[in-house]
């Protein structure tokens, strides 16, 4: 715009009156349609007007100025982001460095002086891998800087070494430097994590300490309880006898006070076990439907008494699932009960599906009650652990809160979950998601692809209905010759032998012929002697078969058994020890057992038990002075606790087993302490013994095989 006669101009501005401007123009300073400001010229002379040509002259000149304002703002913002970005590297309490790509230190800030004792003229322009590697470490570092320059971020824990040679632990971060495409070089990130570290070992110290107190507690607490369950089930029985009617509820009272302590202590140390990384998982398959059906018979009376009706509505293509059972049934068993608990005169449903999800086939159970519901505010805390819904649901309905919590870990480990859908007032439905084949945490469970093998003597048809023989040995081995060989030897000795050259089929052949004895291969290709034992222990019909392992390996923490014929835990079930101890008992009644056990209250139980059976019972302390009751008589079965002072039971079962008069005396372990996965191997549930191919000479193998199957055989016949 061009302003002639800037005086007389009815813009002109205040400050200007006292101007000798006679005349002005000005234009805009643009950068394609940005405006960044403008431009002006003015004329004092009265004489000289500014016109169109003056102005075609400023508008030509606009351009450029706008360009040369707009580079020195943004010059001045780029020195602006250079100096903080300066200030927040060099105040950094991170190590930081610059590398080009030849892994030459371009800069490095303060922390990373600090961090490795190095003055700036050590550092900068030399190879960093020098300067902070050891040997150990160099290999590692290379392969960081690799991957780095080939655009792909590093981070990682890793020690790195110091000026005085020192180590100390970092988390590594490294990410490539690309400017327009063009990589530069690579920024590298140190953080000293020493003190976390040494938090984290501290931590799990006392993780570990923990699990050691909630182990020997287990014992402690179950102990008592041991003595509070079986005097109350003795004093029932007595007072069923003598007609005392009026003491039947109270002591059925105590019992299920004893009961429902003993639950709560199982769960609080099931969760001190997940926390702490130990909740180990035992898989086995299972029929989903038996499963189900065993589930809702032990939940229908809970359901019932509120008035409630049970709707089971499954898939008739349920199949078997591969699992952690007792895990799976315990999760399905707590949302049964909690909807139970908060549902009255409702119903309550159980669904379950067999589905296909990213090409894998999962197991999903619904639970759907019409209970009292949940707000969006209450689902959000339901898993956390001992939280309830609120405080008046812990105050109504009672409770610890640690049902849901165990179900979601449990669902988690098993690589599954929990959901949950609800309505206040219009019921839940809760959703367990687990995987059809739960893997194990290091490796994936073999797929099972066992065969009978090939016909010759003695060998069954995989599709022959075969019945039950008292002399019946099977033989499970993939090695044909070994198998072979077996059938031979026990063949002479009098034995119907059967063979199968896989776990699958062997378990096919176990329920056909329910064999007086099972010889196992630990070693097989597609479903090894282990989980073909886990699945022989997991059917009732099957897991009072001794089993014999013959393996070539010398495996300690797999290998060595004691020899355990059967296992019970504490407190006693009255049922199942008495189950125990009929297949046991000896051809001439009274039959001479020997209880090994610490704590006298379980001694006088069980000794009760026993002698109602009509066995002649001596009682041992400790292993110790059970091994010197033995040397005075030798019984026919042995009752053994696995926590005593002086000697515990594994020492003691040791020392039958290594004595030649003492190792086919059946030893039930009876204990309150939670077994590790290795302590279950160690004691093997109904595994006889276990035999190593290599060491021994073939003969001495054989005869092995010969005296336990022919001690299996008498036993049965007993």
């Amino acid at each position: 715009m061009i302003i002639p006669h800037y005086q007389e101009w009815e813009g002109r501005s205040s400050k200007y009156t006292q101007s000798t401007v006679q005349s002005v123009m000005a234009a805009p300073l643009m950068i394609g349609t940005r405006l960044v400001g403008t431009i002006a010229s003015v004329h004092s002379d009265p004489g000289r007007a500014l016109g169109p040509e003056d102005l075609r002259l400023l508008e030509l000149f606009a351009p450029e100025a706008a360009i040369a304002i707009e580079n020195a703002r943004l010059y001045t913002q780029a020195k602006h982001q250079q100096q903080y970005f300066g200030e927040l590297v060099a105040n950094s309490p991170v190590a930081v460095v610059t590398l080009d790509t030849a892994h030459q230190v371009v800069a490095c800030n303060p922390a990373f002086l600090a961090l490795y004792g190095y003055a700036e003229e050590e550092v900068v322009g030399h190879q960093l891998d020098d300067l902070i590697n050891t040997e150990e470490t160099r290999a590692q570092a290379i392969q960081f800087t690799a991957q780095a320059l080939d655009h792909r971020p590093v981070r990682a824990i890793a020690q790195r070494r110091r000026k005085d040679g020192s180590l100390v632990d970092v988390e590594v971060l490294g990410v490539p430097v690309v400017v327009d495409g063009v990589l530069l070089g690579i920024m590298a990130l140190y953080h000293d994590i020493t003190e976390l570290l040494h938090a984290r070992h501290a931590a799990e110290a006392a993780n570990a300490a923990k699990s050691q107190f909630l182990a020997s507690m287990s014992h402690e607490l179950r102990t008592p309880l041991n003595a509070i369950m079986g005097y109350s089930e003795m004093l029932q029985e007595d007072a069923v006898e003598q007609k005392l009617d009026g003491f039947g509820a109270d002591l059925e009272k105590i019992n299920g006070a004893g009961r429902h302590l003993l639950a709560l202590i199982n769960d609080i140390l099931d969760l001190s076990k997940i926390e702490a990384g130990k909740m180990e998982l035992f898989l086995e398959s299972f029929d989903v439907a038996s499963m189900i059906d065993e589930v809702a018979s032990t939940i229908r009376p809970m359901v019932e008494k509120n008035a409630n009706t049970l709707h089971i509505e499954r898939a008739a293509d349920l199949g078997a699932m591969h699992a952690d059972q007792i895990k799976v049934r315990q999760g399905l068993f707590n949302l049964l009960s909690n909807a139970a608990k908060f549902t009255h005169e409702g119903s309550i449903t159980l669904q379950v599906e067999r589905e296909v999800m990213e090409s894998s086939e999962w197991i999903v159970f619904r639970v759907t009650d019409t209970g009292i519901g949940l707000s969006a505010e209450q689902t959000g805390k339901l898993f956390q652990d001992f939280t309830q819904a609120d405080a008046s649901t812990t105050r109504r309905f009672g409770g610890t809160g640690l049902g849901l919590a165990l179900t979601r870990r449990f669902c988690q480990i098993m690589g599954g979950d929990v959901t949950v859908h609800s309505f206040p007032g219009e019921g839940s439905v809760f959703t367990i998601k687990l995987p059809a084949i739960v893997s194990e945490t290091k490796a994936d469970i073999a797929g099972v692809d066992g065969s009978v093998a090939p016909s010759h003597a003695g060998d069954a048809d995989a599709g022959a209905q075969l019945s039950p023989d008292e002399s019946c040995v099977l033989v499970i081995d993939d090695d044909a010759v070994q198998r072979d060989l077996m059938q031979r030897f026990l063949s002479k000795e009098g034995f119907a032998v059967r063979t199968a050259a896989g776990g699958d089929a062997g378990l096919r052949l176990a329920r056909q012929l329910r064999p007086v004895a099972i010889t196992l291969d630990v070693m097989m290709p597609d479903m090894d002697g282990w989980s073909v034992l886990s699945a022989l222990k997991a059917d009732a019909a099957l897991r009072d078969i001794p089993v014999i392992m013959v393996t070539m390996l010398d495996d300690p923490e797999r290998g060595f058994t004691l020899g355990a014929a059967d296992y019970a835990t504490k407190p006693v079930d009255r049922q199942r020890l008495s189950q125990i101890l009929k297949k046991y008992t000896c051809a001439n009644p009274p039959c001479p057992v020997l209880m090994v056990e610490d704590d006298p209250a379980t001694r006088s139980i069980t000794r009760n038990i026993l002698e109602k059976e009509g066995w002649k019972v001596s009682e041992a302390e400790n292993g110790r002075e059970g091994l010197e009751c033995m040397e005075q008589e030798r019984p026919s079965l042995i009752l053994l606790d696995l926590m005593m002072p002086e000697m515990d039971g594994f020492e003691f079962a040791d020392r039958v087993r290594q004595h030649p008069e003492w190792r086919f005396i059946p030893i039930v372990v009876m204990t309150a302490k939670d077994l590790t996965a290795k302590e279950r191997r160690r004691l093997s549930g109904s595994v006889e013994t276990i035999l190593r191919k290599a060491g021994d000479s073939r003969e001495a193998l054989l005869k092995q095989v010969r005296d336990l199957v022919s001690n299996c055989a008498a036993r049965h016949k007993n």
